[in-house]
């Protein structure tokens, strides 16, 4: 099986043919070629770019039965041996199943033997990060004091978590993401080995959607070949990915910045229907909008892609501002947060663009405050303030429900409240991120002695549904009960603003028919009706 397993069959097993390290090959290539080793190193950096493939490459360049140098022969049997990972002398832990410190000073017992077959023996712990505290101290001593001809590589994602006094008995190596250029020439020289024919585009989608990894790019590669065979189309990797062509997404993000409401829902449910994944869409989505935030800056030499495609980015960010794109970049980050808790990602997805479509467009209809001269400002008479009813907030759901309850009897919300409500959220975001999804946002509308009444940001039918839910409930309910006495109890608000006593008696204006057109607007695109 591991012969048909491309990041394991080409794993680079020299110097020269490790990929986009440079700094780190050069630096090890002088330590040996001149004696300038040091006892212990700490190789960090991002997940597959090659941090264990260096450490048993200079294994084999120390141990080469055939000479001491950069270049091991990698047919001798030690050379064999280290490929294989069955040298006695070179020992490889992982950190993140042997954590305890039993396991370090097991090592510490063995650590004075001299190498059996080697001249140097090299303990490679990988995933260094995971050791425990004992774990760490127990290794300490050892670090400090080596045994003669014993080399320690500690291998880590997580660098900041091993214990600056490991780190200042260490040298620290960083290894970089690779670039998609660099995967993308790795990937052609696979397919070639392999006979395999993959269209280019396809190949350099890979790439893109490998995070600068190598590994996850060969892993993909070997994806495609496993459903296709030797050849593989661009819509075969597009198919593999679950991923969508960047044309198609480029005309989505045109049509989020010209608030075509219609053609994003219909573009969304196509692509989720033709099999779309919703995590690998939303990443997508997040790397074309940074590139489109390069390409209005200037910054052309950090998007990759065709000149026709650069060109539509241009396009579009010609009809946009900067604030703007960068407000759906981080709309987009805070979906990506939400999406790990949502039951139906998609519908997320299709919720937050029309959420961002509408309030963006809200701000754009709102007219600019008109400068005043302060010398013409003229002091009017305190006015008692009026209650000003808000519009009724769009509910874009299957069955949209916009209604507007009678005025209630309750008392007024004190503003203490609201800054209570404002600690139960904090307390429910550390106890459940899922209702805290559901509950962000949302504010005290009104209270009595009883109950304290919550209107949502967002009233989706799913939301309230899930919000009816008992153990919801009483999760809320118990943080109510930690600050009201007697307890109060959690419901959710669906009137309007309430009004004080003395204010009841005035009729509450008319909403804006901007924003009744918007209402209409987001029921008519999710097919709802109003009652």
């Amino acid at each position: 099986m591991s012969q048909h397993t491309f990041y394991r069959k080409y794993r680079s097993n020299t110097f020269d043919e490790i990929v986009g390290q440079t700094h780190i090959v050069d630096t090890l290539k002088n330590a040996i070629t001149h004696d300038r080793l040091t006892h212990a190193y700490i190789f960090s950096g991002p997940r597959g770019t090659g941090k264990t493939s260096v450490a048993r490459i200079l294994a084999k360049s120390l141990n080469c039965r055939e000479k001491l140098g950069v270049s091991p022969c990698l047919t001798c049997d030690i050379c064999q041996h280290i490929t294989n990972g069955t040298s006695v002398d070179i020992v490889e832990i992982d950190a993140a199943s042997n954590t305890g410190v039993d396991n370090i000073r097991s090592l510490n017992d063995t650590v004075n033997f001299s190498p059996v077959e080697c001249r140097y023996k090299l303990y490679i712990i990988d995933e260094a990060h995971m050791l425990s505290t004992g774990a760490f101290n127990a290794l300490l001593k050892t670090l400090e004091e080596p045994p003669e001809n014993t080399i320690f590589i500690l291998a880590t994602t997580e660098p900041h978590k091993i214990p600056i006094t490991i780190h200042s008995r260490c040298q620290h190596l960083h290894f970089r993401n690779l670039t998609v250029d660099e995967i993308t020439s790795q990937l052609q020289f696979v397919s070639q080995s392999e006979s395999l024919t993959v269209d280019p585009k396809g190949l350099s989608l890979i790439a893109k959607n490998s995070g600068g990894c190598m590994r996850d790019g060969l892993s993909l590669l070997n994806q495609a070949y496993s459903f296709k065979g030797s050849s593989i189309s661009y819509d075969d990797v597009l198919f593999v990915l679950g991923t969508t062509e960047d044309g198609t997404l480029v005309q989505l993000l045109d049509a989020v910045f010209i608030y075509d409401h219609k053609t994003v829902i219909e573009t969304l449910q196509k692509l989720i229907q033709s099999g779309a994944n919703s995590a690998q869409l939303l990443t997508d989505l997040i790397r074309i909008s940074t590139q489109l935030v390069h390409t209005a800056l200037g910054l052309t030499d950090l998007v990759d892609g065709t000149p026709d495609y650069q060109s539509q980015l241009q396009s579009i960010h010609k009809k946009t501002t900067h604030a703007v794109m960068t407000q759906l970049l981080a709309k987009l980050a805070d979906i990506e947060g939400e999406m790990r808790w949502f039951s139906y990602p998609s519908l997320l997805l299709q919720i937050r663009l029309v959420e961002f479509m509408t309030q963006q467009q809200a701000n754009t209809a709102t007219p600019p405050k008109q400068s005043v001269n302060p010398s013409e400002q003229i002091k009017k008479p305190a006015v008692a303030k009026q209650s000003v009813q808000p519009p009724v907030s769009p509910k874009p759901s299957p069955a949209v429900v916009a209604t507007a309850s009678p005025v209630s009897s309750a008392k007024s919300t004190d503003q203490s409240t609201g800054k209570i409500w404002e600690t139960v959220l904090d307390d429910i975001k550390k106890q459940s991120s899922a209702l805290y999804s559901l509950l962000r946002g949302s504010t005290v509308a009104t209270e009595n002695d009883t109950t304290v009444y919550i209107a949502l940001k967002q009233s989706f039918k799913f939301f309230i549904d899930k919000l009816s839910e008992s153990h919801h409930q009483d999760t809320i309910n118990t943080h109510l009960a930690n600050h009201f006495t007697p307890p109060k109890q959690f419901k959710l608000y669906e009137g309007t603003t309430v009004s004080s006593d003395s204010e009841k008696s005035s009729p509450p204006p008319a909403s804006d028919s901007s924003d009744i057109q918007r209402i209409n607007q987001v029921v008519k695109l999710f097919e709802g009706t109003i009652v």
